[in-house]
């Protein structure tokens, strides 16, 4: 394959994320079929992050191509654990090793992507990792919902494909080794911490609210994949046009105060929306042509705050994890305390709010901080 090693690496991301997608989009509703309820699913999301935090602690040092392996042979093994879930047990120990092929894959790869991206290109590049998510999405999702209405033994057999093609495009991926203190990644970040922080305390509403709570509406696979599909078809324009604009302006954070305040706006009117489809339909359309944009700018905002990436990165992971995993808790509490959460929502609202306020004071009241 005599490519660059950008076109390698997307290539390989992009066949990644199919696999992942295709095998993973509509297990709410299989999970919901094989008797899980939804307390319990959202009690498998904070597994999984807890997952991801602990390899993230725990192991320092690894090199690019191993850990894209290891990330594939944790996904599959995943598969295989609930391929015929018959008990919690080998659904929370699948949510766990599945959380530590989000370490594996990502922490390295955000450092190869942005790596090989010139610096004047940081926004277009970052708005091309968020818009192939969301293009892979289009269909595989479609298709998975489909299969899975005829017989789930098919997302099996093709997620088992995937995952063989996906291992091979490995060999051909540039190779490097990361060495990182867990004090030094969060030092390094210093500056960007208490954003990533917020962002991934609010980022509990897309990666388990949302899948979860549109089991109320949508309970078989096919209207689930369609749902999912017409989700990713809104979000990919707007998500390129900002990256090209946000690389020409290069003041990114001109961009993070509308977007997160749409953000926490939108998400504070999730409450109405908790008995009407079409009202849970048109919020989450909303908030899916916002939020790629907002991972495409806060991403780039990190990326330019930060010249040594493989310190940042790890940090970063980490910072994010926890935050997640602080609002995957809150959320758990809301399921487990409301018959039908509304309450989430507005906490989470809150927390998207407090980005916007904490930048304005740190660089226009403070002026402590000069953010690009």
């Amino acid at each position: 394959m005599h490519k660059s090693p950008y076109y390698n690496l997307i290539s390989f991301y992009t066949v990644f994320l199919l696999f992942g997608s295709f095998s993973t989009s509509i297990l709410p509703t299989y999970f919901f079929g094989q008797g899980l309820s939804l307390n319990q699913m959202m009690l498998g999301k904070m597994v999984f992050f807890v997952g991801q935090i602990l390899l993230l602690l725990g192991l320092r040092s690894l090199s690019a191509k191993l850990s894209w392996r290891m990330a594939l042979v944790t996904s599959i093994v995943y598969i295989l654990l609930i391929i015929n879930l018959r008990s919690l047990t080998p659904f929370y120990i699948g949510q766990f090793i599945n959380g530590m092929s989000l370490f594996f894959f990502f922490v390295f790869y955000n450092i190869a992507h942005f790596e090989l991206t010139p610096k004047d290109k940081t926004g277009s590049s970052s708005a091309l990792m968020f818009i192939l998510p969301s293009l892979v999405s289009i269909f595989a999702p479609l298709m998975a919902g489909y299969l899975a209405q005829i017989s789930i033994l098919f997302i099996w057999a093709i997620s088992i494909l995937l995952f063989m093609v996906c291992y091979r495009l490995v060999s051909f991926q540039k190779d490097f080794k990361l060495a990182y203190s867990i004090k030094e990644s969060l030092n390094e970040i210093k500056t960007t911490r208490i954003f990533l922080l917020l962002e991934g305390l609010w980022e509990a509403l897309p990666f388990g609210i949302i899948p979860i709570y549109t089991l109320f509406f949508i309970k078989e696979p096919l209207p689930f994949g369609i749902y999912l599909s017409y989700l990713s078809v809104i979000s990919i324009i707007a998500n390129y046009l900002l990256g090209k604009l946000s690389d020409r302006i290069r003041k990114r954070t001109v961009f993070l105060y509308p977007i997160t305040i749409a953000i926490a706006v939108t998400t504070f009117l999730f409450p109405i929306s908790t008995n009407s489809l079409i009202l849970w339909v048109i919020l989450t359309s909303i908030l899916q042509i916002l939020l790629p944009i907002f991972w495409n700018v806060s991403t780039a905002f990190v990326v330019d705050s930060h010249a040594d990436l493989r310190k940042a990165i790890p940090g970063r992971e980490i910072v994010l994890s926890v935050g997640r995993l602080m609002g995957l808790s809150l959320a758990f509490a809301s399921f487990t305390f409301e018959k039908q959460p509304k309450y989430i929502f507005l906490i989470l609202g809150l927390f998207m709010l407090f980005y916007p306020v904490i930048l304005f004071v740190r660089t226009r009241i403070r002026k402590s901080h000069i953010y690009l």
